[in-house]
């Protein structure tokens, strides 16, 4: 079984790694994955995001920053001090059964299992979707296309990325049940009257609040 599951797995990899395989979408996929290395993105478009999100928000963006920055820093400790320390396993580029078709682009150092990259952007997605609702969908697209690339570029089996993403998810659901639902003044940060939670109980009073 396990064989089994290992073969779909390096046939996913295969598929876009090498089938799909572009000059364009090996750059485009490079960009993604290394957005925050861009410096159009670092000194331009990042800071003038923040700029307009702080001319709006004001203070009420720290609550925000702060539980970005718990779940995001958690999630990375359990993914590579956690998870990959203990189960050790090796990049697509050091397996030899698949090293005469890999096409390993980019950096990537240490074990494969899980994708940091995945944990952290379904991390932070998982947050940022709880703070605005109505954008929830940027973020998980971000998300994914950034585990995607892990794969596309040949550094992560999809597996990999996979967990990651669950992980990430995960920690973020933690955090929203246990510190963002249960709170009712500081973590609520901006748009509170409209604020989305996890429990049907605070839907059903968000909705009220809302229609009122």
């Amino acid at each position: 079984m396990l064989a089994f599951l290992l073969n779909i797995d390096a046939e996913i990899l295969r598929c876009f790694n090498v089938r799909l395989a572009y000059p364009w979408l090996d750059s485009f996929w490079l960009i993604v994955t290394h957005l925050d290395r861009q410096l159009l993105f670092k000194y331009i478009f990042l800071p003038a995001l923040l700029l307009w999100a702080l001319s709006i928000y004001k203070g009420q963006l720290i609550p925000v920053m702060l539980a970005l920055g718990l779940t995001v820093g958690l999630t990375d400790v359990l993914a590579y001090r956690g998870i990959k320390a203990f189960v050790q396993r090796p990049r697509p580029s050091e397996n030899l059964e698949i090293a005469s078709w890999l096409r390993p682009i980019g950096d990537a150092q240490g074990p494969s299992f899980p994708s940091n990259h995945a944990a952290n952007c379904f991390a932070g997605a998982g947050i940022m979707s709880w703070y605005f609702y109505r954008r929830r969908y940027l973020f998980y697209t971000l998300a994914t296309l950034v585990a995607v690339s892990r794969v596309a570029l040949g550094v992560h089996y999809p597996s990999d990325v996979v967990a990651g993403a669950i992980l990430g998810f995960g920690v973020a659901l933690v955090i929203r049940t246990s510190l963002l639902n249960a709170s009712r003044g500081f973590w609520h940060g901006p748009n509170q009257r409209s604020m989305r939670v996890d429990f049907p109980q605070w839907r059903i009073r968000s909705r009220r609040i809302n229609n009122s």
